[in-house]
């Protein structure tokens, strides 16, 4: 009998991360021999960064600009895989009272932010690009989280939060923020990263963990209806957003990352001063494919 293997897992508690719960639920991590732990972390990127290098998870999903840009400032870890290969739309969102226009930013625009290095903090620099604001002019409050995040825009009419937009929709549906925009990442949103330590020792379970999510994600796309309930029921969604965000969303069906498309993610975080030196996007990355690791 196989040694149960156990993978300390951590996400975002949004909906894009609903595989791998169905997943949990139906117990078919369990009975593939691998003990899946889930850890929500509402803190985002930045925090499971963190918990990666501190060896408290083995694997995260996190946002792909904000995985390129810890491995290349010394995270420990690879990508394994893209996991939602659709772009993510950020929503800009200003507080109820805020005079703020999307066409008339201030010069030194203030953001609030999860924490630095989250992808609330990258995308606000992608954002200021866009409308012509320098990155350096961006001055941050530290907001932790959505609860936070009301707060702070409720305090400062200058400030605006960046946050995914169906998931923020709810706190706009409330009253809480006002979307003045959107931006979406050039790039795709979600990437799979594990630990060297993981990769190491137990490739193989993560296979058949990214096989079995790969499969759910599918499967949610073919219930199409019963998946639209369970985004209303269970995120807050209502029907309408459900249904866009579903349409919208393109989860990955193989374990596979583009190279090119982490060379322009680096690029931009180049440009924009969040990282440095010569970008070496085959170090970031695992392996192709798992063959590798696979036991001879």
């Amino acid at each position: 009998m196989e040694k149960t293997i156990t993978i300390r897992c951590s996400g975002v508690p949004e909906h894009f991360n609903l595989p791998w719960i169905m997943a949990l639920r139906k117990g078919l991590f369990s009975k593939a021999g691998i003990c899946l732990q889930w850890k929500d972390n509402p803190s985002g990127t930045g925090a499971m960064c963190q918990d990666l290098r501190n060896g408290k998870i083995d694997v995260a999903l996190l946002l792909t600009e904000g995985a390129v840009r810890d491995i290349v400032r010394g995270n420990p870890s690879k990508i394994v895989s893209t996991y939602v290969e659709s772009p993510l739309i950020w929503g800009v969102h200003k507080g109820p009272i805020s005079p703020l226009q999307s066409d008339k930013l201030p010069a030194k625009l203030r953001v609030a932010i999860s924490r630095y290095t989250s992808g609330s903090h990258l995308m606000a620099n992608v954002y200021a690009q866009q409308k012509g604001i320098a990155h350096q002019d961006l001055r941050y409050s530290i907001v932790h989280d959505l609860e936070g995040a009301k707060h702070a825009v409720a305090r400062y009419k200058d400030q605006v939060f960046l946050w995914e937009k169906y998931t923020t929709q709810p706190q706009v549906d409330a009253g809480f923020f006002i979307r003045i925009d959107q931006c979406p990442t050039p790039w795709p949103a979600f990437v799979v990263v594990a630990t060297d330590a993981m990769l190491e020792q137990h490739a193989h379970a993560l296979e058949k963990v990214l096989s079995i999510v790969q499969n759910q994600a599918r499967l949610l796309k073919e219930d199409y209806d019963h998946t639209i309930l369970m985004l209303v029921e269970e995120y807050g969604l209502n029907p309408a957003d459900a249904r866009s965000w579903l349409n919208e969303v393109n989860w990955a069906q193989e374990s596979k990352v583009d190279l090119n498309m982490l060379r322009s993610v680096g690029e931009t975080l180049q440009e924009l001063g969040l990282i440095e030196g010569e970008l070496n996007p085959t170090s970031w990355v695992a392996v192709d494919d798992f063959s590798a690791f696979r036991p001879s």
